[in-house]
């Protein structure tokens, strides 16, 4: 709106006091003309959400809120895609209402009739869940704005003030992760890259609106497949996506949402980490990363994890292909998590009842009936620690079966290498040890990391002499490290529910440990190794003579080899 100054020249036909000087390209009398202001509930979030009552008719396109153009409903409507502010107008007294949200109706504070709205299918979706989560996210922000300038506002200077605020909205949304709703027609380039459990990962290109101009912004897809799940993880995933919105620096940012047209199904757009992920890093690199390097590398996991486990949550599936890389240039870099698909509160039971991941990165409790925590993500860490010092998956040479669940559960862990510094190694023990309560938070294992690059550089020293003689000796790496089984499986898996039966039942069937279809069906079995019971109790104190027979019986039972030519891997 262009300005032009109004001299008090000219009185108001209404109540005859002379016009004061103002910036505006219409005159306004400001005792004839007051704006109110005030909050309804939101039909949506039924969340209180901020009204503005103008006594005249808005007739601009672009929106008062964030400045981007507004979509006209009617002749008598309009809103904006961005901040879903509604415009709607009154007929009648020529009057505007601009809330902040979605409502059925408002009303005219001149002639107190209703303005009913027309349904407004903010992002046609068809799926509730998700519009309404989208409009909560915006009643924040709409809040902060509103309430910065309503206590000073006068109708003279209405126009100017949210103008004023402009910078202020930009700097707000560029600080956390604003998640929006995105056309899948701006979605181009898809490119299949990898694909999980329960989702497929594409790169694609993002045409990106940036309040100047459109460009083009390489971005993640993460499509989920179809099942009876889909709804559970796309929306856990979104919803702990924003609960990071502030943590850019250690967590994976999301976008948006978009959706096929055609499948109808969702997809989160998400920040694409040029690096790609830890594991795929070490393979490529391993000679080459020092110890230095490798404690720089995991004081920024831990302390992604200390911000996730401050917020009161855990991850539930950590390993290094949830780990990613994000390269600003030849030397800067950030390593972020990602992947929160099972990611909730530690209080909540909404995923508890199954374990999904990937099986050398969970911990033994949840194997015996736990439920995950806190302590299991620093399980995790444990085996990510170790990752760094060999550049190798935790237990790729054996198979992923009811087996390893076993020796898993008596205390086998990978072996630790000759040129691990003994800090280093006791920090990394006591992240897997078998008792939950004896690990370290992820608060302290970011400590530690640090005193070890501080307080510990002779021992660090002297681990990168011998690193670089095992290398040169082609005794450590993954270049000199055997193939992996065939069946250590490396994508995060269904393994069952927290049921012990359950479990090994699921693990028995995928890994087709018997010959004929028959047996699977008619049979039970029943593996009484629940952590209440007193029988494991027993069994657990035992020596691993005995271990080893009651493993060997429970598997004759099911026709089961149990390898017995296996060999131990030392802790």
């Amino acid at each position: 709106m262009k300005s032009k100054k109004v001299q008090e020249s000219e009185n108001c036909k209404l109540c005859g006091k002379l016009f004061p000087e103002q910036s505006c390209s219409f005159k306004i009398c400001p005792d004839c003309y007051q704006i109110s202001h005030g909050r309804l509930k939101s039909t949506l979030t039924k969340e209180f959400i901020p009204i503005l009552c103008l006594p005249w008719w808005d007739n601009c396109n672009i929106c008062i809120n964030c400045k981007l153009s507004l979509e006209f409903i009617s002749d008598c409507q309009k809103w904006c895609s961005d901040c879903f502010a509604t415009y709607t107008g009154c007929r009648y007294c020529l009057t505007t209402n601009i809330i902040f949200g979605n409502t059925a109706q408002s009303q005219c504070k001149k002639c107190n009739r209703l303005l009913s709205f027309i349904t407004i299918t903010y992002i046609d979706s068809e799926n509730f869940d998700i519009e309404k989560f989208l409009a909560s996210t915006r009643v924040i922000l709409n809040r902060r704005i509103f309430d910065s300038f309503v206590k000073d506002l006068n109708s003279l200077e209405i126009y100017d003030a949210f103008f004023r605020f402009k910078n202020d909205y930009y700097r707000y949304k560029s600080s956390v992760k604003w998640i929006r709703w995105i056309p899948y027609s701006r979605i181009t380039n898809l490119e299949k890259i990898a694909e999980g459990g329960f989702s497929i990962i594409y790169k694609a290109q993002w045409r990106h609106f940036n309040q100047v101009e459109y460009y083009k912004k390489t971005v993640i897809i993460k499509r989920f497949l179809n099942s009876w799940d889909m709804d559970k993880y796309f929306l856990n995933e979104l919803k702990s996506l924003y609960n990071y919105k502030y943590d850019a620096n250690h967590i994976i940012g999301c976008y948006g949402i978009t959706q096929n047209p055609e499948t109808k199904e969702c997809m989160l757009i998400m920040e694409y980490a040029n690096g790609g992920n830890l594991h795929n890093y070490l393979q490529e690199n391993f000679r080459n990363i020092t110890w230095e390097m490798k404690l720089n590398i995991l004081s920024y996991i831990a302390r992604g994890l200390t911000i996730i486990h401050r917020r009161n949550f855990i991850h539930r599936d950590f390993h290094s292909g949830n780990i990613l890389l994000e390269k600003t240039g030849q030397i800067d870099q950030r390593w972020i998590i990602g992947d929160l698909g099972l990611s909730q509160s530690a209080n909540s039971t909404l995923l508890n009842n199954e374990i999904y991941g990937v099986m050398p990165y969970i911990a033994p409790e949840i194997f015996k009936g736990a439920t995950f925590s806190k302590e299991s993500d620093i399980y995790s860490m444990g085996m990510i620690m170790w990752e760094l010092t060999t550049g190798c998956k935790p237990f790729a040479s054996i198979r992923h079966d009811a087996n390893l669940v076993y020796e898993i559960i008596d205390g086998e862990r990978p072996e630790i290498t000759h040129d691990t510094p003994e800090c280093f190694a006791n920090l990394m023990k006591s992240c897997w040890d078998s008792n939950p309560a004896e690990r370290p938070s992820a608060l302290e294992v970011a400590k530690a990391l640090h005193s070890i690059e501080v307080s510990n550089f002779l021992q660090v020293d002297r681990a990168e002499e011998k690193r670089l003689e095992l290398i040169k000796l082609k005794k450590l790496g993954p270049e000199y490290t055997g193939k992996s089984h065939s069946g250590a499986i490396y994508t995060s898996r269904s393994l069952g529910s927290r049921s012990t039966n359950s479990i090994f039942n699921n693990l028995y069937f995928s890994t087709n440990l018997v010959t004929t279809k028959q047996e699977y069906i008619t049979k039970e079995y029943d593996f009484d190794i629940d952590m209440q019971s007193k029988q494991r109790s027993s069994l657990l104190s035992t020596n691993s003579t005995t271990r080893d027979f009651s493993r060997k019986r429970h598997f004759e039972e099911l026709g089961i080899e149990t390898q017995n030519d296996r060999k131990r891997i030392k802790t």
